[in-house]
Parts: C-alpha cells; structure tokens; sequence
C-alpha cells in the first residue's frame, strides 16, 4: 500500500479575536468532517476562522478565557452546521477537530502541549478522526501496537518518544497482519516538537482512508 499521509500545511485564513485586556487560549481548528464541505467558524456572533476545507487546519487565533459559543456553518448554503458552548482558559493552546459522527457534528477539544521539550524528546499521539470507521491500531513496521483500539472520535495520551525516524501502519484492531493495513507512513520525529497523527475518511468510499499529521 502506497504512502497516503499529509503533515502540516494547507492552513485556512484566520482572525486574531477577543482577549484585549484579558487572557486568551490559543485555539486553531481541524476540518476533519467528510463531506461537510468549506466552513466558516464564529466565536458569539464573530467569524475566527474562515474558508476551512476538509483536511486543513487552521493557525492558532486568540479566544478570551471563559464559556464561549462556538458554531459551524456551511459556506456553501448558509446552513448552521453545529453549535456548542465550550471553555476554554487562559495560556494553554488547543486543537478543535471537526467531524462527523453518528447523524450530527461535533468539536473534540485536543489540547497541545510538550510533554518531552525538557529531556530532548518529541511528543506522539493519534486520533481516530474517520467517518465511522474503527477501532483502528497504529503499530511500528517492525509489529508493536503504540496506539491500540481507536475508536472514532477517541484521541490517545502524549507518550514520549527519542527522536528518529518511526514507519508507522494503521489496521484495524486486533489485526496482525501488515497485509491487510489500512495505510502506512513514515514520521520523523524531532526534539521538542508534539505530532498527533489523524486517521481520516472512509473505507472504501470517495474520501479514502488516509493520514494527516498535525
């Protein structure tokens, strides 16, 4: 199976927002959603983040501290896709991943941070972001499980890693045989730098599954 994996880039036009005279959260978004088409997000009644496609993520704005309401619309029709209340707090950063689930969409909260800067490592998790596909395990070439039962919507713990060159499979759970992977990639990791792997799209259908690292 050929390497089917994006990392970074295709980042969508963002507004800096709020928090003038207060603390902010960093907050960036994901579109993760299969067949949601270009969205547009708003903090209250104004747009943070604008022309988000699938599969792209945006740069990090600024949202005050406290509850905010958070809503999804369609850029295409006009439709209010999703509408949420959520907190977010003062010096932190957060990755707001978009996707669908069973009938509705909704926003699973990802907060970034380093847990490895202090010894020289690099940070990996992985996320199940498909269109209700799963439970998935991403395994090493050489066949040790890191990231076992992924369910979709589920994003696993920070774990520490050196630093090196690491090929990775994702197949579905409980599986042992590479043959049968669903996709495979290689991931370079450095010092000091968090990477969350993202599994995405369907099997079998138009959005085919694949790997994006954030």
């Amino acid at each position: 199976m050929g390497l089917n994996v994006r990392i970074g880039g295709d980042v969508a036009g963002s507004r800096n927002m709020g928090g003038q005279g207060m603390m902010c959260m960093g907050v960036r978004v994901f579109h993760a959603a299969c067949f949601a088409g270009k969205v547009k997000v708003l903090v209250g009644s104004r747009e943070l983040f604008g022309g988000l496609d699938y599969g792209q993520v945006t740069d990090y704005g600024k949202v005050g501290a406290g509850f905010r309401n958070i809503s999804v619309i369609s850029e295409d029709t006009g439709e209010e896709l999703m509408c949420e209340t959520m907190p977010f707090f003062g010096g932190r950063r957060v990755t707001l991943a978009l996707l669908n689930t069973m009938g509705c969409m909704i926003l699973v909260p990802m907060e970034d941070c380093i847990c490895g800067e202090a010894k020289g490592r690099a940070c990996l998790r992985a996320a199940n972001f498909s269109c209700g596909e799963g439970p998935f395990d991403l395994a090493l070439a050489s066949g040790e499980t890191i990231f076992p039962y992924l369910i979709q919507a589920r994003v696993s713990s920070f774990i520490p890693a050196l630093p090196g060159t690491y090929d990775f499979v994702v197949r579905e759970a409980g599986r042992e045989s590479f043959r049968e992977a669903e996709a495979n990639f290689c991931l370079e990791a450095l010092p000091g730098q968090n990477y969350t792997v993202c599994v995405l799209g369907t099997k079998g259908g138009e959005v085919p599954i694949s790997v994006k690292i954030l």
